[in-house]
């Protein structure tokens, strides 16, 4: 199932609902995510590879599971990044991406994987993926003015790297520039 096909099988007010049960702290933007579904009602899909994986993580910093939602398209660790992955069990395995950045054309052609359909009930995979779709905004023009500002900053870090701070701890573990 594609993930334009799941959220058409639900109305606003019960994707709103099921949303709020996972992001309670999100109330206050509901009407964000709102617009977002509107949007991607209206959107033609856009064909891609890459589908939708849903899987609990430990979150050692914080120390608690969470919902991470990512890409997947048959891509092995050891294709993708040669340089640090061999032919061995981590280097077999299926590489994940990030799907953040991904134009919600993109997102709404994904399949959902099986084993993510398995687990989690459509609901709660919408909620998931508005979630992370709308990392960086609620809005298309949003995001990409998000990614052309990654990349400005990237070009002038390429272009002058003297304009670059660099941090150290001191020995009590706190941040500061070197001398």
């Amino acid at each position: 199932m594609k993930f334009k096909e799941l959220l058409e099988k639900y109305d606003w007010d019960a994707i709103a609902a099921t949303f709020l049960k996972i992001y309670p702290d999100q109330e206050k933007s509901l009407k964000g995510y709102q617009h977002v579904c509107e949007e991607l009602r209206a959107i033609t899909p856009v064909e891609t590879s890459m589908c939708i994986v849903l899987e609990e993580v430990f979150d050692e910093y914080e120390q608690k599971y969470y919902t991470d939602v990512s890409g997947k398209n048959g891509t092995l660790k050891k294709e993708a990044a040669p340089e640090f992955f061999k032919d061995d069990e981590l280097g077999n395995q299926e590489e994940s991406y990030g799907l953040d950045f991904t134009d919600w054309a993109e997102w709404l052609a994904m399949e959902i994987d099986p084993d993510t359909l398995a687990t989690y009930s459509e609901i709660d995979i919408i909620g998931h993926c508005l979630w992370e779709m709308t990392f960086y905004g609620y809005s298309r023009e949003t995001i990409k003015q998000t990614i052309d500002e990654i990349a400005r900053s990237a070009e002038e870090a390429k272009n002058n790297p003297d304009s670059l701070l660099t941090l150290v701890e001191d020995e009590q573990g706190n941040l500061k520039t070197p001398d």
